[in-house]
């Protein structure tokens, strides 16, 4: 099953546009002068792709555990390796290749220990590159009203309580997730989103607001549906971001 992929309830997983196409808030976090550039959980490469089309002389690479995803992707990216991330040997794998950022967009949190390996993934990352991670909110205003109003904890195909995360975080749980692999947050972005659906006016909104507005404590801490974390290593400093 695909790292960012939606699942339906009856059948087998299945694409979905929020999974395949390209996060505008991810690209944005990407240095415009990284030019190696790893896509962990790369799906069909479309995000990858976008990244190739801003900067033509960049190489992207993907991790992929879809076979069929990893093949489309293959015909987009420089290279792509079709593994399970709980098993993948990294030093063997890129045999002491250097990333200047690494992103993983909705993927840690179906991982049984995204510690393990976002520490594996910053023993590759070059000196003043980036990671870039975006986890799903649980303390989300939908979370609260499910689990202290509705008295219960949903599994769903899709969202926070997507039933293929086999982990849960709040900002701090992954700031501090960031923290213990040596990684210093420069950046953090919510995409703020009313209830558990996208979508809509009232959210549409919402994420033009200034970045300023959309960091306040209780609109990030309980509108924001994904945050997205740009981090550095703490013994460097970005060159431009």
């Amino acid at each position: 099953m695909n790292l960012r992929e939606e699942r339906t309830e009856t059948g087998p997983a299945t694409r979905h546009q929020a999974y395949t196409g390209v996060r505008e808030d991810i690209v944005n976090l990407v240095p415009l002068n990284a030019m190696n550039v790893l896509d962990v959980g790369c799906s069909n490469g479309a995000l990858g792709l976008g990244l190739l089309r801003l900067r033509l002389e960049r190489r992207v690479s993907g991790i992929e555990i879809n076979p069929q995803y990893a093949l489309e992707a293959e015909s987009v990216l420089n290279r792509v390796i079709c593994a399970n991330l709980e098993q993948l040997d990294w030093a063997s794998t890129w045999r002491g290749e250097k990333f200047d950022c690494i992103i993983f967009a909705d993927v840690l949190e179906h991982l049984s220990n995204p510690s393990r390996c976002l520490g594996d993934a910053v023993s590759h990352l070059a000196p003043t590159g980036c990671i870039i991670v975006s986890l799903p909110n649980i303390r989300h205003i939908s979370a609260f009203k499910a689990i202290f109003l509705e008295g219960s904890f949903p599994r769903k195909s899709r969202g926070i309580f997507d039933d293929t995360h086999l982990r849960w975080f709040t900002i701090s749980d992954g700031l501090k997730l960031m923290q213990s692999q040596g990684l210093l947050v420069k950046k953090l972005e919510p995409a703020l989103r009313i209830g558990d659906q996208g979508g809509g006016w009232i959210n549409r909104r919402l994420n033009k607001l200034p970045l300023r507005i959309k960091s306040w404590w209780l609109l990030r801490e309980f509108f924001g549906y994904q945050i997205s974390y740009q981090a550095w290593k703490e013994s460097d400093e970005p060159k431009r971001t």
